[in-house]
């Protein structure tokens, strides 16, 4: 199977002098957030899941999308050297919710080509206990395989930092046209950005929702880049077996 990493670059305005360096994880601050986004209601966005990471270089914080009853979809650079990973479901409050499961390293999944300084194939699947779904959990429908979604508005969601209190945020943009098989840019409203820790949360279609992209990398003010969903359907489906 060829394996692509597409990169969804999204040009931002500069707003915060937030700064996401390029490169793996070594170099990634983690902490950064979507600045200049609005804020969410309940059961708005019921497939993003807050994620809190151990690694022994202390707690990260993550974003992630509910796929199936017992997966959960993320980026790579995420879960890379964690201890274990809690998921909190259906909340607008990073690290809040009245369900939660904590999963241990053999329960994630990275792929097997990650690389942690290119952030090439930053993508990684977590094995859940059941959740059922409700108003507030619920899954989204992965990308279609041939669709470029040119032209398609999308929205990011992530939490953002609101006088010290972490509440889910999101931000609309457009699929910009289609400049090559590898990168799809789109542009956002001025003085919206998103961070690293946003990193693994959903890029999903506006009008009939489908996760179009994982948030892996980016600099607020020039660009994010998203990995592609599409470009890893049948790598998804032969850990998951989902159809």
């Amino acid at each position: 199977m060829q394996v692509l990493l597409v990169f969804l670059s999204v040009t931002f305005a500069l707003s915060h002098g937030a700064k996401l360096p390029l490169g793996g994880t070594q170099n990634l601050n983690i902490q950064q957030r979507i600045y200049g986004g609005e804020i969410a209601h309940k059961g708005q966005f019921p497939y993003i899941v807050s994620l809190a990471i151990k690694r022994v270089d202390g707690m990260f914080t993550c974003g992630g999308s509910i796929i199936d009853n017992n997966w959960i979809l993320t980026a790579a650079h995420c879960t890379h050297n964690a201890e274990w990973v809690q998921i909190f479901y259906g909340t607008t409050e990073e690290w809040k919710s009245q369900i939660s499961n904590v999963v241990r390293p053999d329960n994630i999944i990275e792929h097997e080509l990650y690389n942690d300084f290119t952030l090439l194939n930053d993508i990684a699947l977590i094995r859940t206990p059941r959740v059922e779904y409700s108003e507030l959990v619920n899954k989204v429908s992965l990308a279609d395989r041939d669709n470029d979604y040119e032209g398609a508005w999308a929205v990011a969601s992530g939490w953002g930092e609101i006088e010290n209190n972490s509440k889910l945020q999101f931000v609309g943009l457009q699929i910009d046209r289609k400049s090559s098989n590898t990168i799809i840019r789109s542009t956002i409203s001025y003085g919206k950005s998103c961070g690293g820790g946003d990193s693994g949360g959903p890029l999903v279609t506006r009008d009939d929702p489908k996760l179009i992209g994982v948030t892996s990398k980016g600099q607020p003010g020039v660009s994010t880049s998203f990995t592609r969903v599409s470009a890893y359907l049948d790598w998804i489906r032969s850990h998951t077996g989902l159809e």
